[in-house]
């Protein structure tokens, strides 16, 4: 798939809707398109976080322990707050069908903020209300 056709997925992605055309192009620049299986794992807690993902069909699985938290479908993703704070993960992260995704590994997504700083100050809203839900889904 050519870089600049995956602007159309990486626009329904809310951490990146707001990004114009030619940042969606260093974050396309980025992206490796990969098949999942089911059952394969692809963050585990505790683990270093050198990636983050974003779904193009099928369903990943989030748990935390043995409870499965939330299903992330095409549109959704993964891993980004361990990648931007470089802390280890919170969850692990499974393909819950055979999944089509987007990787962006830990060099690649520092490139791209390098190359253009600003997709960090975009994606800083959309950051910090995971945290926040995050933090009241503990807490509660």
């Amino acid at each position: 798939m050519a870089r600049n056709s995956y602007h159309k997925y990486l626009r329904a992605v809310p951490l990146f809707s707001d990004v114009d055309e030619d940042d969606l192009d260093a974050i396309g620049a980025a992206v490796t398109e990969l098949n999942v299986k089911e059952g394969d794992i692809l963050m585990r807690a505790g683990s270093s976080a050198r990636e983050m993902v974003i779904v193009l069909d099928g369903q990943l699985c989030v748990k935390l322990g043995d409870t499965e938290i939330a299903t992330i479908e095409a549109g959704g993703f993964a891993g980004e707050m361990g990648l931007l704070a470089d802390r280890p993960r919170n969850a692990t992260v499974a393909a819950k069908t055979d999944t089509r995704i987007l990787h962006i590994d830990s060099r690649s997504f520092d490139n791209v903020l390098n190359e253009a700083p600003q997709i960090a100050v975009k994606m800083l809203p959309v950051v910090a209300k995971r945290v926040v839900e995050n933090n009241a889904r503990h807490t509660d």
